[in-house]
């Protein structure tokens, strides 16, 4: 039996799967938006199933925080402070040399959404906000590309997959996303390590039945569940024919062309800057100049500096996160006196 077979072959005996589904789920393109607990997991999982390319998005690196609940990531990771798709890379690339891995270290935001998602077979939501979400489903919808919606914190977990044209869309069901905040947070309620690879391991279940042909098998309904208590519901849910999304495709967050300027970060206490004109950011120019003032650690893919009680974090596309403050006004103050802008 050749070495491919045998790598697979347990999955191709699933009879939702055989031999046609395996090669379809070897031909296919995932693009997984968001890499912590829920994201790490489904592309630990999507590699060893044999997705032909997965393309890893993330916008932050691996503290010692994460790795209580992101399974992918080691001690050696926080150390080097490596950007989590980067690191993905490497622990996925040992684990499935076959798979092609197109690591995105990037803020996802309505200048570069659709390019990113471009030739996407299924998207996979490992986010933590509300905005992020509601823009890849307007992304997703205007593409014609299935996606997974997936959330978890404390002990409750949640997902939905949604197929454009078929299904509910994300605005469906939550009309005012991408205005929404909630005071439940990892960095109020915290989050159990088993409920988000439960939830990763649904999303992950729903994309193979994408990617392998079998959408009379996918969930129509919105998945919830309370991992502590025991309780799981299957919540039917409604396509709205008037949501302006899906129903009158009308995609406003896709049209702002400015990005996103601050947004705190789950659990951090931190706030994440992206400048206007990032683009024209010149990391080797500012690493050696700020190195000459102050201690500077670099690992290449981005560099830290710490002053008074904040640590600054600048990556190579001119975004900060900006730790010990959850302030915005502070963060920018911050950015302004020490990156510029």
């Amino acid at each position: 039996m050749a070495g491919e077979d045998v790598r697979y072959s347990r999955q191709i005996l699933v009879s939702g799967i055989g031999v046609e589904g395996q090669q379809a789920i070897q031909e296919s393109t995932a693009v997984i938006i968001g890499l912590g607990a829920l994201g790490s997991t489904v592309a630990n999982i999507l590699a060893r199933a044999g997705v032909g390319t997965l393309r890893l998005v993330d916008r932050d690196f691996v503290d010692w925080s994460n790795l209580q609940r992101q399974g992918l990531y080691d001690e050696e990771d926080a150390r080097r402070s490596l950007p989590k798709a980067m690191a993905a890379r490497e622990h996925l690339s040992r684990i499935n040399s076959e798979v092609k891995y197109e690591p995105v270290v990037d803020d996802v935001n309505p200048g570069n959404v659709e390019k990113i998602l471009s030739g996407a077979s299924v998207v996979i939501d490992g986010l933590d906000n509300f905005y992020t979400r509601a823009l890849i489903n307007e992304a997703c919808v205007k593409l014609g590309i299935p996606w997974i919606h997936g959330a978890c914190v404390s002990t409750y977990g949640t997902s939905v997959t949604i197929l454009p044209g078929e299904t509910a869309c994300y605005n469906c069901l939550f009309p005012h996303a991408s205005n929404m905040t909630s005071p439940y947070t990892c960095d109020t309620v915290g989050v159990l390590g088993p409920t988000a690879f439960a939830v990763a391991s649904w999303e992950a279940g729903e994309a193979l039945k994408i990617l392998a042909g079998r959408k009379a098998n996918i969930s129509r309904k919105l998945l919830f569940f309370d991992l502590w208590n025991g309780e799981v519901d299957l919540v039917p849910v409604q396509r709205d024919p008037e949501c302006p999304v899906c129903g009158h495709k009308k995609f406003s967050l896709l049209k702002r062309r400015d990005r996103i300027t601050t947004t705190t970060l789950c659990g951090r206490n931190a706030v994440q800057l992206v400048p206007a004109a990032s683009a024209g950011f010149n990391f080797e120019l500012t690493l050696a100049t700020l190195a000459k003032a102050f201690p500077v650690e670099s690992n290449g893919y981005l560099f830290k500096l710490r002053v008074e009680e904040y640590e600054l974090v600048v990556f190579r596309d001119g975004r900060a996160i900006v730790f010990g403050t959850a302030d915005p006004n502070v963060a920018k103050s911050l950015y302004g006196r020490y990156i510029g802008g």
